[in-house]
């Protein structure tokens, strides 16, 4: 919508008070205008944030690891298809090393794929990190999307670990914040002050206190969730306020913020699906103009504009406003921002999904039928884009809060570690609402991730840092040679296909998406005479890997278990036998020498062995002094050499140990680079190829041996139908235990959703 098309709609609907006065309706105009427009200047760009999803939390050696990302336009919520090219890593959190990284096609929004975790990989946690053209820029702020998985080469040994010590109040230090409502205090108005107290590790402590004015206390308060809470008072200038805390830190003691004797401040007074309505203060600087601007992620909402003497409530309609954070800021008549906050747009606008189950409880290698249903805030059916997981619970980290509600609608819209971000959007939780207030209010409107300062850092530092397609060109070893060259070759390991790219003016050529489809591996060949010439790829993975975006990760706080959480001994009733796990594929990665991936690279190294060799074997002699074999030696056989001085000439002649060796032969040894310098390429990768997910279908197959899939479902790319509707059938395995379900997902308007579920399987 254009700006001047939305201020005449809201200027229109804030008739009631809009006070317009002849001499300012032009000036008043313009304003708001201005300040419509300063939030555009910053967001004319696109940006991407990816969410990823795993089949599981904990993996186990020599498994495969599945994974979807959506990519959505940050702006709108919408999945995207302005990227296609999705980057993915494996790195070790403890030692800061990538293990992985491939690329994956986006397809309308949508990547899904697989990685083979290989035995070598040591026990511990790991981020799978994605990243694509539009979502990794050189702002800090990129959305980077990220999980936290564990592997571990055996899961029984994780469950019978010792369980972890569940979170007790007997820290010795907190850090405890006061947060006035607006970002600052004002004398003769009821001020509302949000506070929060959260232990060294960040993690939430429950803490009450006590309002002093001087030496006498006013008032008594408590956190009510997570560390945080809030009261109202009034201030009056010239006192000084402190907040004292109760025992256990009976002796800290924390002043409140500077008491502005005059100025404008604003209130919360009430937050529906239909409207929010602010009460604005304004004391001690007699009857002003002000200006109002409701803005979600850079884009503006509402506008309003009036003249205030003391107070007045401002009822702003919500009902074109998608739910969200927004951010409400109140201007003087500058217009200067004097006072801000952030508030939560409709709260229960997401996607409801339910799951129903056949049954609760199955036999070994029995069919599940699985009926999805979604329906919007309004409980009419959704079309949506969904993914589906079932899954062994053991494999299951359930403290870990990180969903795709939790991942949208919080984490890419506020900086800085969340607790427990699905207290939130879970509806059993009465509070939650008040709860998400109090977040917003501690998190503060400076942590906004769509604040005009931050937009203005990301149009500053946007420019992207990758691209969808790898960038290469064609060099002169020297100055002084011309390339006659307009085209390079491209092929795939099996040399079954080949394309020809054209180079322009100065060399250069692109591999778009359309190429990277062609192999996981791509070789790129140069029709040139090797020494003139040498090919230089700029991989979007070696620009990833400078500034290393998983060291800027804020991943939400783990919920800290209770006792009960952590019940995972050998006396678990589900902890029962378990089994090798059938793989389809395996990969064997050599230890001690370099190994070959790919057919090609195994014919390159061949060629080399033999180009150039000069080395002849005759009679058990390598390179006989005065031989004239045209035997090739053979490797790993083992031969005599001359070592002493004076090598005969003629035959016959005398040799011991004192001037000849026994050696075992051996070619020479390349790596893979150096292979490819030797013959004039240059390799790119392609994207990662698609692997099906196994499973058995026990109506048309019988399986005489045992069945160890803890995985029993993986659907990635679920879309409802016209009445919200999909139906998926799956089959358990021979391990019989607790499995747990999750099915999440964007519908075609942006609203998002999940839900989960649990059944077990007994002999």
């Amino acid at each position: 919508m254009a700006v001047n098309s939305m201020l005449k709609r809201y200027l229109a609907v804030l008739g009631s008070f809009f006070i317009l006065l002849s001499g300012h309706a032009q000036t008043t105009n313009h304003k708001l205008d201005s300040l419509a427009r300063s939030l555009e200047t910053y967001t004319d760009r696109t940006h991407t944030a990816l969410y990823i999803r795993t089949s599981k939390d904990i993996y186990e050696s020599m498994e495969d690891l599945w994974f979807k990302t959506y990519v959505v336009d940050a702006r709108h919520q919408l999945l995207s298809g302005a990227d296609q090219t999705l980057y993915v890593q494996l790195v070790h959190e403890k030692k800061d090393s990538v293990v992985w990284e491939e690329k994956y096609l986006i397809d309308r929004g949508i990547a899904s794929g697989h990685i083979y975790l290989d035995n070598a990989l040591p026990d511990g946690n790991y981020w799978l990190c994605a990243y694509s053209a539009h979502s990794l820029t050189k702002d800090p702020r990129s959305f980077i999307g990220a999980r936290r998985i564990r592997i571990v080469q055996n899961v029984a040994e994780l469950i019978r670990r010792k369980p972890a010590t569940p979170h007790s109040d007997t820290t010795k230090k907190i850090q405890f914040s006061l947060l006035p409502e607006g970002g600052m205090l004002l004398a003769g108005v009821p001020n509302r002050v949000a506070f929060k107290a959260v232990t060294e590790s960040g993690q939430p402590y429950a803490v009450s206190c006590t309002l002093f004015d001087g030496n006498q206390a006013i008032g008594h308060f408590k956190s009510t969730h997570a560390g945080m809470g809030s009261f109202l008072f009034q201030p009056e200038a010239g006192k000084i306020y402190r907040v004292r805390l109760d025992a256990p830190f009976a002796d800290s003691v924390y002043p409140l913020p500077a008491i502005r004797t005059q100025g404008m401040n604003f209130r919360l007074i009430s937050n529906t699906a239909d409207t929010a309505i602010f009460r604005i203060y304004n004391h001690g600087s007699g009857q002003r103009h002000f200006y109002f601007r409701l803005q979600t992620k850079g884009m503006t909402q509402l506008m309003a504009a009036a003249e205030i003497k003391d107070s007045l409530d401002l009822k702003l309609p919500l009902h074109n406003v998608p739910g969200g954070i927004a951010e409400a800021t109140l201007f003087d008549d500058t217009p200067v921002p004097v006072a801000e906050r952030l508030v939560y747009i409709k709260p229960d606008k997401r996607l409801s999904i339910t799951a129903t189950l056949s049954k609760k409880s199955y036999n070994l290698k029995s069919k599940i039928s699985l009926q999805i249903h979604a329906t919007d805030e309004l409980g009419r059916p959704a079309v949506a884009q969904l993914g589906a997981v079932v899954y062994d619970g053991i494999y299951r980290q359930p403290t870990d809060p990180k969903d795709i509600q939790t991942h949208y609608l919080l984490s890419t819209q506020l900086k800085g570690n969340i607790y427990d971000p699905g207290y939130y959007f879970d509806t059993t939780n009465a509070d939650r609402e008040q709860a998400l207030d109090l977040l917003l209010l501690t998190q503060g409107w400076r942590s906004y991730s769509w604040n005009e300062p931050s937009l203005k850092a990301l149009a500053e530092n946007g420019s992207p840092l990758i691209s969808d397609s790898t960038q290469g060109q064609l060099l002169a070893r020297k100055k002084r040679i011309k390339s006659p060259q307009h085209a390079i070759m491209l092929f795939d390991a099996d040399q079954q296909g080949n394309q020809l790219l054209t180079l322009d003016n100065q060399g250069t050529f692109w591999l778009a998406p359309e190429n990277l489809l062609m192999s996981r591996r791509i070789y790129i060949k140069q029709f040139g005479e090797q020494e003139d010439f040498e090919l230089k790829l700029n991989e979007s993975f070696e620009a990833i890997n400078k500034i290393r975006p998983w060291q800027k990760i804020d991943y939400p706080l783990e919920k800290l278990p209770a006792i009960t959480d952590r019940k995972m001994d050998a006396e678990n009733p589900f902890l029962l036998t378990r089994g090798s796990i059938k793989l389809k594929e395996i990969e064997i990665k050599g230890r001690t020498e370099t190994v070959f991936r790919d057919k090609y690279i195994g014919q390159l190294d061949s060629l080399a062995k033999y180009q150039n060799l000069t080395d002849r074997a005759e009679g058990g002699w390598l390179n006989c002094p005065v031989g004239d074999g045209d035997e090739r030696p053979i490797e790993g056989h083992t031969y005599i050499v001359w070592t002493g001085p004076n090598p005969p000439t003629t035959h016959p002649f005398s040799f011991d140990a004192t001037n000849t060796k026994r050696i075992v032969y051996h070619y020479p040894q390349y790596t893979e680079e150096e292979l490819l310098k030797k013959f004039g390429l240059a390799q790119s990768k392609g994207y990662y190829p698609k692997k099906e997910f196994y499973q058995p279908d026990y109506d048309k197959e019988k399986d005489p041996l045992p069945d160890y899939r803890n995985t029993l479902l993986w659907a990635p790319d679920i879309v409802t139908d016209e009445n919200g509707n999909a139906t998926l059938e799956f089959f358990s395995s021979d391990i019989n235990t607790r499995f747990y379900g999750l099915i999440e997902g964007i519908s075609g308007n942006g609203i998002i959703g999940k839900s989960d579920f649990e059944f077990t399987v007994t002999k």
